[in-house]
């Protein structure tokens, strides 16, 4: 699993917005696409990206006009990966680096096809081995309220 390309996976479309959103724009794309994580873009190239926990910890907890432009909190220049990369690459570069999010851009491009997600590879791992998932023996120190079974 971990050689096989990026490619491979189902993986959503990014959720752009242009530079010069507002926050309060991007806060409610964020609501109404349920999404993690939304790139800017000028045009088909990537300027920054901006996540929930951006949201939560730059702006929320500091109380920031929501007419801000989007630019003041975004991450710059984030790092891509291509679809031609590996999963272990890009769980790799998620581990070494603290992402839940990783853009993947086309390779001739440059623009943002797709947005690698932990998720994904959780449901990825659930759906290429369904039975050792269902099949996990219990944590030991998990007890259970009630009993199960007849």
């Amino acid at each position: 699993m971990l050689n096989d390309k990026i490619v491979s996976l189902k993986l959503p479309a990014p959720l752009c917005v242009d530079s010069g959103t507002s926050v309060g724009e991007v806060i409610e794309t964020v609501q109404q696409h349920r999404t993690g994580a939304v790139l800017i873009c000028e045009g088909k190239r990537i300027t920054g990206i901006i996540t929930e926990r951006d949201i939560l910890m730059k702006i929320v907890a500091r109380d920031v006009s929501f007419d801000e432009p989007v630019e003041k909190f975004m991450t710059p220049d984030p790092q891509t990966l291509t679809p031609d990369r590996t999963i272990g690459e890009a769980i790799t570069l998620m581990n070494n680096e603290g992402f839940r999010n990783i853009p993947i851009v086309d390779t001739k491009t440059g623009e943002a096809i797709a947005l690698f997600r932990v998720r994904d590879v959780i449901d990825h791992l659930a759906e290429s081995f369904p039975e050792h998932v269902i099949n996990l023996p219990p944590r030991p120190h998990q007890k259970m309220q009630t009993p199960e079974g007849a």
